[in-house]
């Protein structure tokens, strides 16, 4: 409830904002100022239609996709439109008084009429370049760590954050299994939000990501996403597909040296990384597969040696990824050290919501343990 509160005040806000700059101090027709404004409701509450008739339409429905992918694109350019306005005009403001009133000022509406007009021509085309942001093949991050107690080489591919819709394509889940099986990993690391949707509407997919092949396992924990649209239900279909679910439990990697250990989603499940890492022996290396990075607020870094996460998305886009900083307690994208613990965060392989990743590229994450 606090959250839907909370999202009608900030899209009631910025819906003003917005509006007011762009049309209140103009003479444009009516028509265009209702046009105005219409599109700015729909932008912004573009994503409680798409929820709400997600769950009937989803199935395939060609015309649900295109609905839902214009809808988050323009949620997307409403979002950066509004970030941009306020610091142009922040800007604009400073430059005007600094100047001694000798520029044309925000107050000029013949003047910003034409800074408005260009204003959202420029973030519409920015928004577009985004789109290709998100159909780029993704880039391939390589870490190599050494320690003592890893008895054999491995290679693992941590891969996060699909979300796997109606609007990602057969072909482009294919895609992915293709990079994946590229890298022949020995092992996979998959922390969740590999589906975002109900398995009725996305079954052809999940059918072409059972095609991901690996020599010592694929490991996957639960996502906040896979949560909402039946999270037991997830687990049970990846176990199917022959998937490791580790949900406060773990695995020791035969003749290795090296356990695996996962806990669900820390807002959707209580977690327990005791529990995870119970039968492991005190001389293995240690491997903790968790959604969230932020659960090392919660972790015994005596317990974990390597803590895999995605959820971050590496902010996807600016200045989005400010805020994914701030509510993330620091961890969005990379390579971290908290005590004896290194954290690996992914960008992901998808996005969510608006289809457009701006200066943060989607990525998988080769990790090579060895031996000292």
């Amino acid at each position: 409830m606090i959250f839907w509160v909370l999202y009608l005040a900030m899209a009631l806000s910025c819906i003003a904002i917005t509006g007011t700059t762009l049309v209140a101090y103009t003479d444009c027709a009516l028509w265009l100022e209702i046009s105005v404004w219409l599109l700015l409701f729909f932008s912004w509450f573009s994503p409680i239609f798409i929820w709400s008739l997600q769950a009937k339409y989803g199935n395939g429905n060609r015309l649900y996709n295109l609905f839902a992918l214009s809808g988050y694109f323009l949620f997307g350019w409403a979002f950066l439109l509004v970030m941009t306005i306020i610091f142009r005009d922040l800007l604009w403001t400073i430059l005007y008084q600094l100047s001694g009133k000798n520029i044309a000022g925000p107050n000029n509406f013949r003047i910003l009429n034409a800074v408005n007009i260009a204003t959202v021509s420029a973030v519409f085309a920015v928004c577009f370049y985004g789109i290709w942001g998100v159909m780029k093949k993704p880039r391939v991050k390589i870490y190599k760590y050494k320690d003592r107690r890893i008895l054999q080489p491995l290679r693992l591919l941590l891969v996060s954050d699909m979300h796997i819709t109606g609007q990602i394509s057969v072909e482009k889940v294919r895609e992915w299994v293709s990079l994946i099986n590229e890298q022949r990993a020995d092992i996979i690391l998959l922390p969740g939000d590999i589906a975002d949707d109900y398995e009725a509407n996305i079954n052809k997919q999940i059918a072409a990501l059972g095609k991901i092949k690996t020599s010592k396992g694929i490991y996957y924990t639960l996502g906040n996403h896979e949560f909402y649209f039946n999270g037991a239900g997830w687990e049970a279909k990846f176990a199917s597909l022959g998937w490791v679910v580790l949900h406060n439990s773990g695995v020791e990697i035969a003749e290795s040296g090296v356990y695996i250990g996962g806990v669900p989603d820390i807002n959707a499940f209580a977690i327990s990384i005791s529990q995870a890492f119970r039968g492991a022996d005190k001389n293995n290396y240690r491997i903790l597969l968790s959604h969230t990075p932020n659960i090392s607020k919660k972790a015994d870094f005596n317990l974990i040696d390597l803590l895999v996460s995605g959820h971050t998305h590496g902010g996807q886009m600016f200045p989005f990824n400010i805020f994914t900083k701030l509510g993330n307690g620091g961890l969005v994208s990379g390579e971290y050290q908290k005590g004896n613990t290194t954290i690996l965060v992914s960008n992901g392989l998808g996005y969510w919501g608006p289809p457009i990743r701006l200066g943060v590229p989607s990525d998988v994450v080769i990790i090579e343990l060895s031996g000292e």
